[in-house]
């Protein structure tokens, strides 16, 4: 959809700028500038890439070094923790077998082109799936744990979001253009741009320094 392809542009551009970013990020380095009060700007214009000694470790991986940063970073640090947590509350474990250290190994030296192409993706687990399973599932769209979260800040959450990230509160707490995040939510809240995922993490981190350092400046 449009979502997508807008935000596959934005971050192609961005890894060619800066090749250590990554997909899961929600902020290109160009929304960052926008945001960042000058202030905070300064602090961390010296800071490392997180991705940074990832990418410097992954010469190895030749042409897969996108699919050995997100092996060290993106896996273990975003998509594991969400599916252990769910899966063990209710008492699965689905990490092990696609995960077994001697899966990972033969893999690892699988070529490119046997993983993924322009247009397929998962090859091998889908031909050794097709001797167990119906077409019909092999062939059924890819279907994540996404909540309807562009809805629920336009409706059920759009309060709360203007109260947490009021103008006032951004500007007292000196680390986030007010300017900017009042036209996200504008925009966003019109349908113009799903800022969603930016506009959740932002209300998550001030919720947070709300939470551990009260109305304290930075």
């Amino acid at each position: 959809d449009l979502k997508k392809m807008r935000r596959f542009v934005e971050f192609a551009r961005a890894v060619r700028e800066a090749p250590e970013t990554s997909w899961g990020f929600f902020f290109t380095q160009a929304e960052k500038n926008s945001l960042y009060t000058e202030k905070f700007a300064d602090t961390i214009s010296s800071a490392e890439p997180s991705l940074q000694s990832y990418f410097a470790g992954a010469a190895h991986a030749g042409a897969q070094q996108m699919l050995w940063v997100d092996l060290m970073s993106y896996l273990p640090d975003d998509i594991l923790v969400k599916v252990d947590r769910m899966s063990m509350a209710n008492s699965l474990e689905v990490r092990v077998p696609l995960l077994d250290h001697r899966v990972v190994e033969f893999m690892a030296q699988v070529n490119k082109e046997q993983k993924y192409t322009q247009f397929n993706s998962k090859i091998l687990l889908r031909d050794v799936a097709r001797r167990y399973l119906p077409q019909e599932i092999l062939d059924r769209p890819k279907q994540g744990f996404a909540i309807p979260l562009a809805g629920w800040l336009q409706k059920e959450l759009k309060p709360m979001l203007h109260d947490v990230l009021e103008p006032a509160r951004v500007q007292r707490r000196g680390l986030f253009n007010s300017d900017r995040i009042t036209q996200m939510i504008a925009e966003h809240s019109v349908g113009k741009r799903d800022y969603s995922q930016q506009l959740w993490a932002l209300l998550m981190l001030e919720s947070w320094f709300e939470k551990e350092f009260g109305q304290q400046q930075f």
